[in-house]
Order: structure tokens, then sequence, then C-alpha cells
């Protein structure tokens, strides 16, 4: 096996804040993709999809919060 290929070992916290930072992403994304192309209309399903999407993100992002608050609090002794 290649070491180079192996992930690293990370800390807790630092999976965390990657885990917020896709989050973060994804609802800027799944956001932009409400909002459609400029000049094209969008048929009511795609927006439909398009709001499933940005409320699945928003979800992810909330938990991801709270799991980095959590880990950072115990961290921080509180």
């Amino acid at each position: 096996m290649n070491p180079r290929n192996d992930p690293l070992p990370r800390a807790p916290e630092a999976a965390a804040l990657e885990r917020f930072m896709r989050a973060t992403r994804a609802v800027n994304a799944a956001f932009d993709a409400t909002r459609g192309e400029p000049g094209l209309e969008q048929d009511g399903q795609s927006v439909a999809r398009s709001l499933e999407r940005l409320d699945a993100a928003l979800r992810e992002l909330e938990t991801s919060e709270q799991s980095l608050d959590a880990i950072l609090s115990r961290r921080a002794g509180h």
C-alpha cells in the first residue's frame, strides 16, 4: 500500500469543519439552482426539485453546524 494514498487521520474538529464547509457550498449551489438560468423558464417540477434540494442542504447545514459546535464546546471544556 502506498502511504500517500492513505487518508490521514483527522481530528474530529477538522472533519466537522470540512462537513460544515461542504454543507455551506451545497446550500449556495442549491440556492443558485432555485433562481434558474436567466431567460429560461422552469417548469413546476424543476422548481420543486430545486426547492427540495435547497431544503435538504439547509437541514445538512444545520446538522453539521450543531455537530461542529458540540465538538468545539467539548474541546473548550464547556
